[in-house]
């Protein structure tokens, strides 16, 4: 009789952008509250300076991006550019 391995799963959670990859593994933290209040803080702003940049208040998106991490200040820029220009519009950030 062979003595097979047995590989147990373990599986944690985190915000996706800041997940550390390593070859083979993806490490994905234990599931706390914080993350998932992280989580609603970051999607009700983003909310909000969605609404602003549909509106056409590019002063407002500029403050407004100041409050985000800067990592991820380039990729809501081109989002929110993408997202103005479905409604025929051009924002200016």
């Amino acid at each position: 009789m062979e003595n097979k391995k047995i590989t147990k799963y373990e599986y944690r959670f985190e915000v996706a952008s800041e997940r550390n990859k390593i070859s083979g593994y993806t490490l994905i933290p234990h599931n706390t509250r914080e993350a998932e209040a992280q989580h609603m803080t970051e999607h009700d702003a983003l909310q909000a300076i969605q609404r602003h940049a549909l509106k056409g208040e590019t002063e407002e998106v500029k403050r407004l991006l100041l409050e985000f991490p800067e990592f991820k200040r380039e990729d809501l820029k081109r989002m929110l550019i993408r997202s103005v220009a479905t409604q025929g519009r051009t924002l200016e950030i």
